[in-house]
């Protein structure tokens, strides 16, 4: 396994060269990547990996997921690290709830966890598996406390990933986990 520093340096790279435009799964250095092929936010990529037992992380433009503040620029308060509720997973209709921990270059998404573990608990092998069979995933997160999402939910800030070729790269990356 590496190290979070040349993982985040490996990824670096890999988010200057991703454009929403090409939005395809690709395995680098043993991780499986992908963009967004739609974002109303600041995510510009997710990377799945070995973890306890998977690490699942969104890359983030200027610091932690919020919704893309558009030409003002102005950066809006976040406020859904540790707690329930705030972060789901579509995958073609079937939904999972996460929570989100912070990390020096990404945040690293948990299936929602019990409160004494701070909401924390290990990705199970239903999303992963979810993940190589969808067709779609769409990551929806309650960054902000007053904005709700036009649909009336608390999730205003969304991407959506397309998942063909989700399967082959993540097998590859994800064959060291077994």
């Amino acid at each position: 396994m590496k190290t979070q520093a040349a993982a985040s340096l490996a990824f670096a790279a890999a988010v200057a060269a991703a454009s929403p435009a090409s939005a395809e799964w690709q395995v680098d250095s043993g991780v499986a990547i992908v963009s967004p092929a739609a974002n109303n936010s600041t995510m510009e990529l997710l990377a799945v990996s070995c973890g306890d037992p998977y690490q699942v992380e969104v890359y983030s433009r200027g610091g932690p997921v919020r919704p893309d503040p558009g030409g003002d620029g102005a950066a809006v308060e976040t406020d859904y690290f540790y707690k329930p509720g705030k972060v789901e997973a579509r995958i073609d209709g079937v939904v999972f709830r996460l929570a989100a921990a912070g990390s020096d270059a990404a945040v690293v998404l948990f299936a929602e966890g019990k409160a004494a573990d701070n909401h924390l608990a290990p990705l199970g092998a239903a999303f992963i598996e979810a993940l190589k069979g969808g067709t779609r995933l769409t990551l929806a997160f309650d960054a902000t406390p007053d904005a709700d999402a036009q649909d009336g939910s608390p999730h205003e800030t969304v991407a959506e990933f397309p998942l063909a070729g989700a399967r082959a790269a993540l097998e590859e990356a994800l064959a060291a986990c077994r």
